[in-house]
C-alpha cells in the first residue's frame, strides 16, 4: 500500500444481513492491496453467527458497544467495549450479543479478501449461505450459540 486510505463514516454503505443486524465494510482488501478486511456490525439482542472456521485467515474483534459472549475453541467468555479478542486461524469459534440492546462488534480479517460475503448472507436462505460461506473461507461447524 502506498498511500492513506480514508473512509468517513457518512460514506459507509449499510446492509441487511440476519433479521434486525445490519452490516457495513469499513475498510474493504482491495483498497489495501488484500492486507485486511474491516466490516462493523449493529447485531440485536441474543443473535450471532453459527459456529464455525476461517482456516485461511485470522480475525479480529473489537467490541465496540454492548457485551458479547464468544467460544473460541474450548474457552467461553464475555467481551465488554474496549474488549480485543483474536481468534487464529482454524480455531473454531461463534459469539452472540449477551446484552439487552443492540451491540456493535468490529470484524478485522487477516489477510483480507472475505469482505463480499457478507453482503450475500441476507440475499440467501440459510441453506444457500452454507455453501457461500465454505466458498469464503467460512466452514460452518455447529449451531450458534444461545444465552439466556
Amino acid at each position: 500500500m502506498s498511500k492513506p486510505v480514508v473512509n468517513f463514516a457518512e460514506d459507509l454503505v449499510w446492509f441487511d444481513t440476519m433479521p434486525g443486524e445490519q452490516m457495513a465494510v469499513r475498510l474493504h482488501s482491495n483498497q489495501v492491496g488484500g492486507a485486511i478486511s474491516v466490516v462493523e456490525a449493529r447485531v440485536p439482542s441474543r443473535m450471532g453467527p453459527p459456529k464455525h472456521i476461517h482456516n485461511e485467515r485470522e480475525e479480529t474483534f473489537e467490541i465496540l458497544e454492548g457485551t458479547f459472549r464468544f467460544q473460541v475453541g474450548d474457552k467461553e467468555f464475555d467481551a465488554t467495549p474496549g474488549t480485543s479478542v483474536l481468534v487464529p486461524r482454524g480455531t473454531p469459534h461463534a459469539w452472540v450479543n449477551a446484552g439487552p440492546d443492540l451491540g456493535r462488534i468490529l470484524f478485522i480479517f487477516t489477510p483480507g479478501g472475505i469482505d463480499d460475503f457478507f453482503p450475500e448472507i441476507g440475499r440467501h436462505s440459510l441453506e444457500e449461505i452454507v455453501q457461500i460461506a465454505a466458498d469464503n473461507d467460512t466452514v460452518i461447524i455447529g449451531p450458534p450459540m444461545v444465552v439466556k
